[in-house]
């Protein structure tokens, strides 16, 4: 990469710096040599991830609830990322029960990448785009989502249930 093109990715990534900082107030730092954003989660957000499949259900459940976060996927798609409100410290954290689920909570010190523009064409796409810092979700809505939404059997077949037909007339 020649310098003109670093200078010009230097300044796209200093604006979406300063974009996700004034917007939100999220601590987003520039990593220069790989040229990305990550953001550092722990103190301002906290950050969940799920497989794909989950995350649809609980980003479902949470709209309903009017709770729903930003949310990122990952360059596969396969896995989502959703930011929360940093957990308190003596929250119940349901590891074992979350790992089983292959829900992981992002350790408090780690760095996660964030797109460099809202629309997300370049690295992880925005699948809930944040709005302000007071819109993240708190924590344990998040995780207690998570747990309802693995609790729900997944459906037998597409007929319906014999409890559903008492009164339908043939």
């Amino acid at each position: 990469m020649n310098a003109a093109v670093k200078l010009d990715l230097l300044r796209e990534l200093t604006r979406a710096r300063t974009r996700y900082e004034e917007r939100f107030g999220w601590p987003v730092t520039i990593e220069v040599d790989p040229g990305r954003l990550v953001m550092r989660v722990g103190d301002a957000v906290d950050a969940v991830v799920m497989p794909r499949l989950l995350g649809r259900l609980v980003l479902t459940d949470l709209r309903i609830a009017l709770l729903a976060g930003p949310v990122l996927a990952d360059t596969t798609g396969q896995w989502w990322m959703f930011l929360t409100r940093p957990a308190e410290p003596d929250a119940p954290k349901h590891r074992t029960e979350l790992r089983c689920l292959e829900v992981h909570l992002v350790p408090a010190g780690s760095r996660v990448v964030v797109p460099r523009e809202f629309d997300a064409k370049n690295g992880c796409p925005w699948i809930e785009q944040p709005r302000s810092l007071p819109h993240l979700p708190p924590w344990p809505a998040v995780i207690a989502t998570v747990r309802r939404a693995a609790a729900i059997p997944a459906p037998r077949s597409a007929e319906p249930a014999p409890a559903m037909r008492i009164g339908y007339a043939r």
